[in-house]
């Protein structure tokens, strides 16, 4: 009952993760050639609260073949959270109207080091699998991931990037790292209830190597 939709989703249960969002501790504060904003989708499928990914195209120059969430780099006079929403209506077809924009979390910087990521939080109301329209030429595929898969420890692991620990998330063919992982362990943390979330990332190693033949 802890991770229903009524509880996850409630006014309170909104406010709660709102503030614990706006909590979080700014790690990286650097200037960079360019910005980007990503959403972070909340949804309700099949009854169960879930995050929503996207898997790269292979066709995509870079980070092809890999997990995301919807986003991209900002254009000239946008908002991050402008940008978040544009590219989420561009990459799988989701409107502007049916996103309640939650808050946006602490900036995290590109595995280049040359771009600064800003997550937004929104939930997009009246979920429909069915009406997603992934523009093929950057999606590849579209997934949810239930709460209890990220609450399952077993799901847990983590690589070592320049001696940070980042987390892991598995879920059945698809594997959550990098700084898409990193995003949603720290939404999470802001999210779920502390008695559900009990992370174990240090469980199981994996090398970057390990994780890019799966091209995630």
């Amino acid at each position: 009952m802890s991770l229903s939709p009524q509880v996850l989703l409630s006014s309170i249960a909104r406010e709660r993760c709102i503030a614990k969002l706006k909590e979080l501790p700014i790690i990286f504060n650097l200037k960079t050639k360019q910005s980007a904003a990503v959403l972070v989708p909340i949804c309700v499928d099949k009854g169960k609260v879930c995050l929503l990914y996207t898997l790269r195209s292979s066709k995509l120059k870079n980070h092809s073949g890999q997990v995301s969430f919807p986003g991209g780099k900002m254009d000239e006079n946008e908002t991050i959270f402008d940008t978040a929403l544009r590219e989420t209506e561009e990459e799988i077809g989701i409107p502007k109207a049916d996103i309640d924009v939650w808050s946006e979390m602490p900036k995290v910087i590109g595995r280049n080091k040359e771009v600064l990521i800003s997550p937004v939080v929104g939930l997009v109301k009246n979920f429909d699998v069915n009406k997603l329209k992934p523009n093929l030429d950057e999606v590849e595929e579209i997934f949810t991931i239930p709460m209890e898969v990220f609450c399952d420890p077993t799901n847990h692991a983590h690589n070592l990037y320049e001696k940070n620990i980042l987390p892991i998330f598995f879920n059945e063919k698809h594997t959550i790292w990098g700084i898409t992982g990193l995003i949603t362990h720290f939404f999470l943390q802001c999210f779920l209830p502390e008695n559900e979330y009990k992370v174990d990332f240090l469980r199981k190693k994996l090398t970057f190597a390990e994780l890019m033949p799966a091209k995630l």
